[in-house]
């Protein structure tokens, strides 16, 4: 906005109608948006900091305080603004937040050429603030996820601003008590059909992803779409809730599959399983199968002719390359369970509480039986400087996939005296290859670490493939 417009804008406004405090702290440097009772400013502190912040301003007639202040306070995340003030008065009330440097994706999208990929990454990321939101005790909702509201920074890292009709959503109530959003992006239930859930969120994400990828938030036949994407887009924006997916983990889980290198080493995976099976009849004999075929748990599963030392370093790249998380640096060096308990938060998003517990009863002189349950990952005490064994790592890998295959006791016909929790896992590993690789039965290195997770999520992984196939 030109300087003259701002002057005539802020001129409209007596400087009484501020709430106190407000032009004391800050200087009100450019109108970013003025519409429906609410003006948006980048204001500057007086404070001689001369820091930026984003302050929107609006009518108490026509948006009264709806709590959202509270609601970002609580929000410590570096993809989403931080709330820095608010001040009130009888005429408006002013909200204060971090300014995030960057571009809208609405203009950084018009403006380069995105690949598949970069598309894909954009959304995956988004995907990883929507589950910071939604995964919360009480689950915030955004309800206005669009371009305008994704900030591209410089280093290409997205951030999500404007709450303003964010909610928290309570399972007792039956339909939303406002109706905002915007038209294109919103699902129907926004519009008072039913309340909304984290539903909406991801009904919104598909209209994004279908907006990268065509430039309309509408659907267009003649507009030819990749394949797996638009399975995608579709399932995200069905009418009924019901038939979305159901948690943000389960888009991101589909965009990552979903990635055109990925879909390659799919079908590359599945051309060497033809070309392998063919050279099985062909040869005979089990030394042939052995060297050169792939391990039958999916496309991306480790070549049977790599050594062990050639595993580990592939399980460390796919762990890097699949969860941006660089956990196990140094694999010559003996694994402990600080570093599992680490694995276990950082790369599947377990609660560090959670992780630590001590089931009540077990350890020292109680005598208490170690037993499954909803407050404790381990059912047994260890201090993160332990060395760990290969059942503990079998145990925990295959418990962050699936608990119920550990809690699921029924196969044992005797007590050895292991915990049969990591017996059964232990058994299931060796059915399915998890352990492969991985050698030492005690103090197992960093890399057999990585080994082990790295297996356990490329036989879930394709288990969960084949079941959405079937």
């Amino acid at each position: 906005m030109e300087q003259t417009e701002l002057h005539a804008l802020l001129a409209a406004y007596d400087d009484s109608e501020y709430p106190a405090g407000f032009l004391r702290d800050y200087a009100i440097m450019e109108c970013l948006s003025d519409r429906n009772g609410a003006t948006t400013f980048l204001v500057q502190d007086r404070s001689g900091r001369g820091e930026y912040y984003i302050a929107k301003c609006c009518d108490t007639a026509l948006c009264p305080r709806s709590g959202n202040a509270e609601l970002l306070h609580d929000l410590v995340n570096e993809s989403l603004p931080r709330h820095i003030a608010e001040y009130t008065n009888e005429k408006m009330v002013v909200s204060v937040r971090e300014y995030i440097k960057g571009m809208p994706l609405s203009r950084y999208a018009l403006e380069n050429e995105l690949s598949r990929q970069e598309i894909i990454r954009i959304c995956v990321e988004l995907c990883d603030i929507l589950s910071f939101l939604h995964h919360r005790e009480e689950p915030i909702i955004h309800r206005d996820i669009k371009p305008q509201n994704i900030i591209v920074r410089p280093d290409g890292r997205i951030a999500l601003i404007d709450f303003d009709i964010a909610r928290v959503y309570r399972a007792e109530s039956e339909t939303d008590t406002t109706f905002f959003g915007t038209v294109g992006y919103a699902p129907p239930e926004q519009y008072g059909f039913s309340q909304t859930d984290v539903r909406a969120d991801i009904y919104s994400l598909g209209v994004l992803l279908r907006w990268l990828l065509t430039g309309s938030t509408r659907e267009n036949k003649n507009v030819r779409v990749y394949r797996p994407l638009e399975k995608i887009i579709a399932r995200c924006t069905a009418f009924s809730p019901k038939e979305r997916y159901s948690d943000i983990s389960q888009v991101k889980k589909a965009l990552k599959q979903a990635n055109p290198r990925s879909q390659a080493l799919r079908f590359l995976g599945r051309a060497l399983c033809v070309l392998l099976a063919a050279g099985l009849l062909f040869f005979t004999g089990q030394k042939v199968y052995k060297a050169v075929t792939w391990s039958p748990f999916n496309s991306d599963a480790i070549p049977g002719h790599l050594n062990d030392q050639e595993r580990i370093s592939d399980a460390i790249a796919y762990l890097e390359e699949k969860y941006g998380k660089n956990l196990f640096a140094n694999p010559g060096r003996e694994a402990d369970m600080g570093l599992l308990r680490r694995a276990l938060i950082e790369l599947y998003g377990f609660d560090r509480d959670y992780v630590y517990a001590v089931q009540p009863g077990v350890g020292g002189n109680e005598g208490g039986v170690p037993e499954e349950g909803d407050g404790w990952f381990f059912p047994w005490p260890e201090n993160d400087t332990q060395f760990i064994r290969l059942d503990t790592a079998v145990y925990a890998a295959v418990k962050a996939h699936d608990p119920a295959i550990v809690a699921d006791w029924s196969s044992l016909k005797d007590d050895n005296g292991m915990y049969p929790g990591a017996r059964v896992a232990m058994s299931f590993a060796e059915k399915t290859g998890i352990t492969t690789g991985a050698n030492r039965p005690v103090d197992i290195s960093v890399g057999e670490l990585a080994l082990i997770f790295a297996n356990a999520d490329r036989v879930f992984d394709a288990a969960g493939s084949q079941q959405s196939r079937s």
